[in-house]
This record gives C-alpha cells, sequence and structure tokens, in this order.
C-alpha cells in the first residue's frame, strides 16, 4: 500500500520504506525530489505568487509529464507499493493545500484508469478534533460494522474493523476491494461526521 504523510509524522510511519518528497535531505530517509514539485514552481506557491487552484494545476502538470516518461519513478514506486507498503513523506505540515494531497490524486487517478481498486492514501490530511467518542455512537459503529456485507480487512489481526462508510479514521488503514472504500483499525478514536 501507498501511503502519504508529514516529514513531522515521521515517528509514527509504521512501513519500514520511507521515503523524502522533497528536495532537502531528511535524516535516515532517501530522497525522490522527482515526486516533489519544481523548485521554480514550490517557489511560486510559497512565495503566494499563484494561488492553490494555479499550483494544483501546474504540479498535476508535472506528475503526469513524469509519468509518461520511460523510467518514471511514479511508475516505478507506484508498482513497488502494489506488493510493498510505503510511506512517502513530505515536509509540509498536515492539511488538504499541500502538493502531498496532488500526488494522492494523481496516484489514484492513474490506478483508476488502468481498473485497479489500489489506491495511495494520505495519512496527514486537516486534523480532526473531538473531545470524546459517545459510548452510543461506538456501539452504532460497532454494529454497522458487523452487518456490513462488503466488509473485508487486507490483514489477518482480528480485531474489530470498520471503514470511512462508518465516519471513522485511524493511521492504520486498509481497502475493502468489493466497495472500494477504505478500511481501518477500530480503535474507536474521532468519527469524522460527512453530511447527513
Amino acid at each position: 500500500m501507498l501511503y502519504l504523510n508529514s516529514v513531522a509524522n515521521v515517528a509514527s510511519t509504521k512501513t519500514s520504506k520511507k521515503y523524502a518528497i522533497c528536495y532537502e535531505k531528511i535524516p535516515a530517509m532517501q530522497n525522490i525530489p522527482e515526486l516533489a514539485p519544481s523548485k521554480e514552481l514550490l517557489a511560486r506557491w510559497e512565495s503566494k505568487e499563484i494561488d492553490w487552484k494555479a499550483f494544483r494545476k501546474q504540479f498535476t502538470g508535472e506528475l503526469k509529464a513524469e509519468s509518461r516518461e520511460q523510467k518514471s519513478r511514479l511508475k516505478e514506486l507506484m508498482g513497488y507499493s502494489l506488493a510493498n507498503d510505503v510511506t512517502l513523506h513530505s515536509p509540509e505540515s498536515n492539511g488538504e493545500q499541500t502538493y502531498r494531497a496532488v500526488l494522492e490524486e494523481v496516484i489514484n487517478e492513474i490506478w483508476q484508469r488502468e481498473g485497479r481498486t489500489d489506491r495511495a492514501l494520505n495519512l496527514a490530511g486537516e486534523p480532526v478534533e473531538a473531545p470524546h467518542l459517545p459510548v452510543t455512537d461506538r456501539e452504532q459503529m460497532k454494529q454497522i460494522a458487523s452487518e456490513c456485507e462488503s466488509f473485508s480487512s487486507m490483514h489477518s489481526d482480528t480485531s474489530p474493523k470498520t471503514c470511512q462508510r462508518c465516519k471513522h479514521l485511524d493511521q492504520h488503514v486498509f481497502m475493502c476491494p468489493t466497495t472500494d472504500q477504505v478500511v481501518v483499525d477500530y480503535k474507536w478514536a474521532t468519527p469524522v461526521r460527512i453530511g447527513v
């Protein structure tokens, strides 16, 4: 599986293969600068010379051009991650407007176009805040997970599980091949309330 995260979260990364997607050297990680925006584009974004929409469009173009090269690092890494857990770390803080998020979109778009159900997952999105999860919510989520016909995890752990359809997020993420939904370890942390 292919994960993305911030450098700040490197200590919590469970995968043995960790790479830095940036130009500066990060201790104990090999760099893959080909998966970072060009230095010129990054400078324009960081200086606020261009907005998020323009940055996202230009970086998407750079990544797609790189993926068409004969020795594409992106394609090589995507293929490798089908059999190995890999985490790509960028020095950006947690959030949605990061080049890490654009990379996730491009990877998932390529896999979807190829008819694959594999997905990259950005573990450093916006933090979810909630003081606690009420017992009634935990019980309801447990019930939904136990009755889900499509539920499947991709590991042999016997602990209870649930998925994003149940509005639960966690760092240990797996994909349900039947529904193409994310399946996560069932550690009752903070639910994500999406819509009504």
